[in-house]
């Protein structure tokens, strides 16, 4: 099957930018990716009402990734620049997100997104596109969120 905006010789623009990152607490590290949905056009609404499930992130870069389990980090603010070259079109954009917290003596890890769902964004063919994507973590503690399973690690060499 061809896709026709993934053919080759496509128009492609460039995204160029920041991820900033506000309100984080101590943490282990952090991992974050921008994802795409593409949509036909500006006036298309965001796809899943804005809200996305977790295996709808098909078309996803990563901008930071930093996890040192055995080091607290207290830095509460992040800019994080990317740049990303797209085949031209309307997209609306997420962050994905992965904060490593240690608390009570175990280790967690807080996923998060954050859809931007105003309205799509353009990345016209040949051209770049400037843009900030601003995201301000939640507050609540890691007692008030949804916990959905542990993952303890293996000493066997395999998955």
């Amino acid at each position: 099957m061809r896709i026709p905006w993934l053919a080759k010789g496509a128009p492609k623009g460039r995204l160029a930018g920041a991820v900033s990152v506000s309100g984080l607490p101590p943490h282990r590290g952090l991992t974050l990716n921008v994802c795409f949905y593409r949509v036909p056009g500006p006036d298309a609404p965001a796809p899943f009402d804005g809200d996305p499930p977790a295996e709808a992130a098909r078309d996803c870069h990563e901008v930071y990734s930093r996890v040192d389990l055995e080091t607290e980090l207290p830095q509460a603010d992040y800019e994080l620049p990317f740049t990303i070259e797209r085949p031209s079109g309307f997209y609306y954009l997420a962050i994905r997100a992965i904060l490593f917290r240690a608390h009570q003596g175990e280790m967690f890890a807080q996923a998060e997104q954050f859809f931007f769902s105003r309205r799509p964004l353009e990345v016209p063919g040949g051209r770049e596109v400037r843009l900030m994507l601003p995201v301000v973590w939640p507050s609540q503690s890691l007692d008030e969120l949804h916990h959905y399973g542990t993952v303890h690690p293996s000493s066997e060499g395999g998955a």
